[in-house]
């Protein structure tokens, strides 16, 4: 391979902290039209535009023969090689001046996830994974929790408009049933870190798009997690259920997510 993939690591956690300080900039600088409807809660902003063009043209220019997917744009390029970019996961939390969202860049290659990188400018914290090579935030190393016990447990869900607001509460109802506990970030990227830190034992969303959610789910596996979702060509395609948890409880949020 003409560029190693800790070559594309080390490129990768350098734009995403440059991503990322373009996203504030762009906040603390916005125009008036800086927030744009696509829908119901679900907004775009200037910046979302703007980083994802920035970070489009630093890989095309390194990595030309690359395929890119963006979260904005779309695909661009084919081939077994591919960058899949979130430049704002968060978006809602970003422009109301929330600090969790965050700039989130995988790279795959041969069907698998080769590399992840999170950044999360308002917390300070680059985060980063590597196939084979453990997790890190910060250049410190990181893990899943070590808790076993339900009643001790605390969930992370995220909540999608695909789905019937019914589902999502009964997973609540049952999660709290059972003794645990759940919150709430609204940003996968956020939800999939706090996993891989060690800080809650399992994230769940019954639908996202493969650029919210390959590069955390690298990093929950390297920090020595578990994780459930479609094919990798069905994820990039068409998204994808996401479940993630420490390892240790699968079977039980299993149940509580209803998953197979």
């Amino acid at each position: 391979m003409e560029h190693s993939i800790a070559e594309r690591l080390e490129f990768a956690k350098e734009l995403a902290t440059e991503a990322g300080a373009l996203a504030l900039h762009l906040r603390q600088n916005k125009p008036d039209d800086f927030i744009q409807s696509k829908g119901p809660q679900d907004f775009v902003t200037y910046a979302d535009r703007e980083v994802e063009k920035m970070i489009r043209s630093r890989i095309t220019e390194r990595f030309g023969d690359d395929a890119f997917l963006g979260e904005e744009e779309g695909q661009t390029g084919i081939g077994g090689n591919i960058w899949t970019v979130d430049p704002i996961d968060g978006t809602t939390n970003y422009m109301h001046g929330l600090p969790d969202w965050a700039v989130s860049i995988a790279w795959c290659s041969d069907g698998e996830i080769q590399l992840g990188v999170l950044a999360l400018p308002d917390s300070n914290c680059l985060a980063w994974a590597q196939r084979g090579k453990g997790a890190f935030v910060n250049g410190e190393p990181i893990s899943v929790s070590d808790c076993t016990q339900v009643k001790q447990s605390l969930l992370m869900l995220g909540r999608s408009a695909r789905n019937p607001l019914a589902d999502y509460l009964g997973i609540v109802e049952r999660a709290i049933a059972d003794g645990s506990e759940y919150r709430r970030s609204g940003a996968a990227t956020v939800s999939l870190l706090a996993v891989a830190r060690g800080q809650v034992e399992g994230y769940y969303e019954v639908h996202l798009n493969a650029w919210d959610a390959l590069a955390g789910l690298l990093i929950v596996s390297e920090a020595g997690g578990n994780y459930d979702v479609e094919e990798l060509d069905v994820f990039l395609s068409k998204g994808s259920y996401v479940f993630a948890d420490n390892g240790r409880m699968t079977r039980w949020m299993k149940d509580v997510v209803q998953v197979a």
